[in-house]
């Protein structure tokens, strides 16, 4: 009974440990990520210049990969009602929404004042 017990503490102590690490990987990877973002923003906002369609691709492949060990991708559309651009973090499997900037509530609320100032607009004329 004692050897059973000892056996079943022993699991639970590998599982604990075995889980710490597979968290603390995923948060140095997640740290890598968000650094090299920063890294190119501040690039990209010192030269002072916009970037074509195929450099957002590229940059967008690189995150890809970046993110693709820790089972997650990025996503980015244009918006089609208020032409402004949506990026998701999706995980991989259940195509499950991690984070989207701008959140769906600050759409949904853009979209009211546009629709509001339409209908102000509208009615001055």
């Amino acid at each position: 009974m004692r050897v059973e017990r000892r056996h079943q503490d022993l699991q639970v102590e590998i599982a604990k440990q075995s889980v710490q690490k597979t968290q603390h990987e995923l948060a140095k990877g997640i740290q890598e990520v968000r650094q090299d973002i920063e890294q190119k923003s501040k690039e990209i906002a010192e030269s002072g210049t916009s970037l074509s369609r195929d450099e957002v691709q590229e940059l967008v492949e690189q995150i890809n990969k970046k993110l693709d060990y820790l089972n997650k991708y990025l996503k980015i559309t244009l918006d089609d009602e208020l032409e402004i651009p949506v990026v998701k973090i999706l995980e991989r499997e259940t195509d499950r929404v991690i984070r989207q900037i701008p959140p769906e509530h600050i759409l949904s609320l853009m979209k009211k004042i546009d629709e509001m100032l339409g209908i102000l607009l509208s009615e001055r004329v």
